[in-house]
């Protein structure tokens, strides 16, 4: 066997060891959220916010945080205003609105993951971790539905070690740019969270607006690495601890809008998760041999398949009536999934591990150098035996082109990959100008497009940690 089969068996091993990923998005596309049951608002919790020259945007989170509809006394806002210039006012203005405020400054340590820690040091000190049941983190940039904390507090009561809420975009229809990240993270919403928690499987936390018990962190916050949060998320896997998705806690992050911040934002990412993969991926693999007994003390969900409105179907308008068919069909896959994960449970947290890896590994990427070493491999002993300028050759060109810079085929798919996310997360979507909405549909695929590029760049750069600046204000009522 040549090396042309062994790469053609190795993409056909990689593609039924990924095919789940494909399982994933129709499972998010067709079911609803799982839903989670009144809890008692009595658990305490302290709010996390990591801050740095955020005096524009910090206020408003903090306002719609203390309008929850959450107990007021049972939380707590905790504010690190880390490494603010001097004519910054973000520790001033986060007092202002009822937060405890923390000052740090260490330039040499200006990262998100050891502001954090000093953070955590802080509340260790003057209030001791446990203290309260769980800790919420945020972006000073974010604005928090006002029932959120009650939401997470549902999903957290039901004995997980964390919960991870609904990402939303404050800026959706700014650019491009911002509307790309946008659908991005609603992506990830349908293709990831919704079909790992109706699965009963573990997911990941991505940067803000998720939840951690505090006895993850009874010995304080210890992730510092360039995407701290892929770090935690490793490292709870291989702990086998379990983060729940709640679709109801909904907040609103602000998305990057010029190139220069995206690009310098992405890099750090892909740079972040493979040093991320190389650490954690022997105890990830570990994970997958180990035999984890079932917890017996899991939440059982009542299913609810039909829950009809009020009103007969002959009643109801066209549009109603495709809405209403639709949903109940969400109802019929919801029920399907819940019957096909329970027996299925006790395989949960060491898939949880293999899904991980896979979530690491930018396939993208690798598939792309694969490639594009067979095309320079063609064109070496082309040049060697003399007919690099051949007409036998012109078919390898043509090939590199096309793994350079994709294919119609490829492009189309990646539009449709869009557009279902858009479908799907419609109600989520704040761009009332639906033209706008429809280029930002067909550019959608130079998000996916690029991705490999910056693998490639951030293997070669030099990168560190730097603050995005956040100027996009508003308020809960003006998104």
């Amino acid at each position: 066997m040549d090396w042309v089969h062994i790469r053609t068996v190795a993409f056909a091993v990689l593609a039924i060891l990924t095919y789940y990923k494909t399982v994933y998005k129709w499972i998010g596309f067709f079911v609803k959220a799982k839903k989670f049951k009144p809890a008692p608002q009595t658990k305490k919790y302290g709010i996390v916010i990591a801050a740095r020259n955020e005096e524009l945007v910090i206020g408003n989170l903090i306002d719609s945080l203390h309008s929850q509809t959450y107990p007021r006394e049972n939380f707590r806002v905790f504010v690190v205003a880390d490494n603010c210039d001097v004519s910054d006012k973000t520790a001033e203005i986060a007092r202002e609105h009822g937060a405890t405020v923390y000052e740090r400054h260490c330039p040499e340590k200006a990262r998100k993951g050891w502001a954090l820690e000093f953070l955590f040091d802080n509340i260790e000190k003057d209030f001791g971790i446990q203290s309260f049941d769980g800790y919420l983190f945020f972006d000073a940039d974010n604005v928090v539905a006002g029932d959120y904390l009650e939401r997470m507090n549902e999903a957290f009561s039901t004995g997980v070690d964390g919960v991870i809420g609904y990402r939303n975009s404050k800026n959706f229809d700014q650019n491009w740019i911002s509307a790309h990240y946008s659908i991005h993270f609603m992506r990830s919403s349908m293709n990831l969270h919704r079909p790992r928690g109706r699965l009963q499987l573990c997911t990941h936390i991505a940067g803000t607006g998720y939840l951690l018990s505090s006895e993850m962190l009874k010995d304080g916050w210890h992730y510092s690495s360039l995407t701290e949060d892929t770090q935690a998320t490793m490292d709870f896997a291989v702990k086998g601890k379990r983060i729940e998705y709640c679709e109801a806690a909904e907040f609103y992050d602000e998305q990057p809008y010029s190139i220069k911040v995206m690009l310098r934002q992405r890099i750090r990412w892909a740079k972040g998760r493979m040093a991320c993969f190389f650490h954690y991926c022997p105890n990830l693999f570990y994970g997958l041999v180990r035999i984890f007994k079932r917890n017996k003390n899991e939440n059982k969900e009542s299913i609810k398949i039909f829950d009809y409105k009020k009103g007969t179907f002959k009643d109801l308008s066209l549009i109603k009536k495709i809405s209403f068919i639709a949903e109940r069909v969400m109802d019929f896959c919801s029920f399907v999934v819940d019957m096909a994960a329970r027996p299925l449970k006790f395989i949960a947290k060491n898939f949880s591990n293999f899904d991980m890896i896979f979530y690491l590994l930018p396939i993208s990427f690798i598939k792309k150098m694969v490639w594009i070493a067979f095309y320079i491999a063609e064109f070496y002993v082309g040049w060697k035996v003399g007919s690099l300028f051949t007409n036998g050759m012109l078919p390898v060109f043509a090939g590199l082109i096309q793994v350079l810079f994709g294919t119609l085929p490829s492009y189309i798919r990646n539009i449709f990959s869009g557009v279902l996310v858009t479908v799907r997360e419609w109600n989520h979507i704040h761009c009332p100008n639906k033209v706008k909405l429809a280029f930002y549909l067909i550019t959608w695929p130079l998000h996916d497009m690029i991705y490999p590029f910056i693998c490639l760049a951030s293997l070669f750069m030099h990168v560190t940690w730097k603050p995005i600046k956040h100027d996009v204000v508003k308020t809960l009522d003006e998104i």
